[in-house]
């Protein structure tokens, strides 16, 4: 009973946080609200594609590709000004990306698996290693602005702390 009222709780905690997320969504510009639902079909993708596959290397690359593509769009969710600039990532890496996962799982369903399946198999599988790496490297980038703020920030912290004299400056650090 206890795990019953548990389950029960999770769901209507789940279903609250869609529905803020539904509302969110319907105060942002329509551009961004149309990144975000296209993503999501993009991750639902992978995650069938992942389902589909029963390769335990190809399935811990694909959950790696769909992490980082939902903290992409969590983070445009955040900052809906982020959302124009993904135009290439959403009109060509993510088809591509799409294109590459299915062209596997047809191969991976081949009963005999010669030299030209195995090969193509595994050029696609260094081709997902190599768009985790891009698509981290894209997500990275997404925090350049914030970085730079808090850089930005922290330099004239220091400033005003030494300004003040409540700052050890470097003669005084170098001397201990």
């Amino acid at each position: 009973y206890q795990q019953y009222l548990e389950t029960e709780k999770q769901a209507k905690t789940v279903q609250m946080q869609q529905q803020q997320q539904k509302e969110q969504r319907s105060r942002m510009p329509e551009e961004c609200r149309k990144i975000l639902e296209e993503g999501q079909e993009y991750i639902t993708y992978i995650h069938k594609c992942n389902d589909d596959l029963p390769g335990e290397e190809i399935t811990r690359k694909l959950s790696r590709l769909e992490t980082i593509i939902t903290r992409i769009f969590q983070e445009v969710e955040k900052q809906p000004e982020l959302a124009s600039d993904l135009r290439r990532f959403m009109n060509y890496y993510l088809p591509t990306t799409s294109k590459l996962l299915n062209a596997y799982r047809e191969l991976d369903k081949q009963p005999i698996a010669g030299e030209n399946i195995s090969n193509t198999k595994a050029e696609i599988e260094q081709t997902v290693d190599t768009l985790n790496v891009a698509f981290e490297k894209l997500l990275d980038s997404l925090f350049a602005d914030c970085a730079w703020d808090i850089s930005s920030d922290i330099s004239v912290l220091n400033t005003m702390l030494a300004q003040e004299g409540l700052k050890e400056d470097d003669f005084t650090l170098n001397n201990k």
